[in-house]
């Protein structure tokens, strides 16, 4: 049996607890909060927090309802008070880490348990798990979402010091929280290690200290709900989009130079997400970008709706489940190498470059922007792609790459 956590809740970790649940597997999901859809109504109509609330139904799973819970609720919404009244730090990496110790200190109570045989969890909430779980003789599996941390220490150095005038005040907000030997001990104690793409599985083979047992586990998308709008008669200027946080690692500031340099009048683009850069160059967009606030995914939705092609240049990522949500509602993609982009584009439907590359970056704007009578035919190949990529064939490569340990 499988002792499970995660400290949020997500698609990708929903589909891993709904994996071993399917399988008859599943001891238990720790998490600090799996909120019911009451609950999410009972928020939605608080004064002042509807967004809010709207974000954190991404936590609720009805699938799970019938699985053993271990929350943690609490503390949580305590962490979710200082978030979201007068003067929280909604972004603050601080909290975050407090609900992976929480996760961390629960697991290791929930491991003594007589039934389970291994524990699986995530990168920066493993390390005490995994050597309490060693003592016991029980094994552990260890789920990389993002490229192996000190492939991206290194990377991040180079970007820090190449883009120092776009850095936020006071630096890194995740160099500041940052684990590295924590995250280095997770993965010398792993038994398996699960990667979603061959960009994670790669960071692995070149950074890690010695080999390591790795299986892909390609994410999926819910197909239904990211859905493409009819296909209609487009007017006005060619809509570009980009979906997630605006910081160095995404990219931003090579898009935001490319986006000058393509100089496209007939094209704007939107970006999506919180803003975690100089506070300086929010007011100096080019002409053309609008930035949006972070929104839940119906919100998200909307936007892929309107828009016509998806960029995504990470210079670092582990998946890059957005990019499928993109392909799902019809969009061709741009994306880099440093993503799933490799593992799921194909001509038909984007374009891959390496991060960084600001020609390429410009080139493929420009394409989109000479070539607009070719994105609805570019936009169904995406959707088809999207359709291959369920969240049962995700179930069903974790199903089969923990079997080993299950019992």
């Amino acid at each position: 049996m499988i002792l499970f956590g995660h400290p949020t809740g997500s698609p990708f970790s929903h589909n891993a607890a709904l994996a071993h649940f399917e399988a008859g597997v599943l001891d238990g999901f720790c998490v600090p909060w799996m909120p019911t859809p009451l609950e999410i109504g009972i928020l939605s109509r608080i004064p002042g927090i509807v967004n809010y609330a709207a974000r954190l139904s991404r936590r609720s799973f009805a699938p799970l309802a019938g699985a053993r819970l271990v929350e943690g609720r609490l503390p949580e919404w305590g962490r979710m008070a200082r978030r979201i009244l007068p003067g929280g730090r909604f972004d603050s990496e601080a909290l975050s880490y407090e609900a992976n110790d929480w996760l961390v200190r629960t697991m290791q109570g929930e491991c003594s348990r007589p039934l389970v045989t291994a524990v699986h969890s995530y990168e920066d909430c493993s390390q005490g798990t995994f050597e309490t779980a060693k003592v016991m003789g029980k094994a552990c599996i260890y789920d990389l979402p993002i490229g192996y941390y000190p492939a991206w220490e290194e990377r991040q150095a180079a970007l820090a010091r190449e883009f120092a005038d776009w850095l936020p005040a006071g630096g890194l907000a995740s160099s500041r929280f940052a684990r590295p030997e924590q995250k280095k001990a997770e993965m010398d104690l792993a038994d398996l290690v699960l990667v979603p793409c061959r960009f994670v599985q790669r960071t692995i083979e070149e950074y890690a200290e010695k080999p390591r047992n790795v299986s892909i586990a390609p994410y999926g998308v819910d197909a239904g709900f990211w859905a493409m709008k009819p296909q209609s008669a487009r007017e006005g200027p060619l809509r570009f989009i980009y979906a997630g946080q605006c910081s160095l690692r995404k990219g931003i500031p090579v898009l935001l130079e490319a986006w000058r340099i393509a100089n496209l009048p007939d094209a704007t683009l939107d970006l999506v997400g919180g803003w975690h850069l100089d506070e300086g160059r929010r007011g100096r967009l080019p002409a053309g970008v609008r930035l949006h606030g972070p929104v839940a995914s119906q919100g998200l939705r909307e936007h892929f709706q309107r828009s016509d092609v998806f960029v995504f240049p990470s210079w670092f990522e582990g998946f890059g489940l957005v990019i499928l949500e993109a392909m799902a509602c019809g969009l061709p993609v741009i994306a880099t190498e440093a993503t799933a982009g490799p593992d799921v584009l194909t001509p038909d439907c984007g374009r891959v470059i390496e991060p960084g590359d600001l020609d390429a970056l410009v080139d493929s704007l420009r394409w989109f922007s000479g070539n607009r009578g070719s994105i609805a035919r570019m936009g169904t190949a995406a959707r088809i792609v999207a359709e291959l990529h369920t969240w049962a064939r995700y179930r069903e490569c974790v199903s089969t790459a923990v079997a080993a340990f299950a019992n």
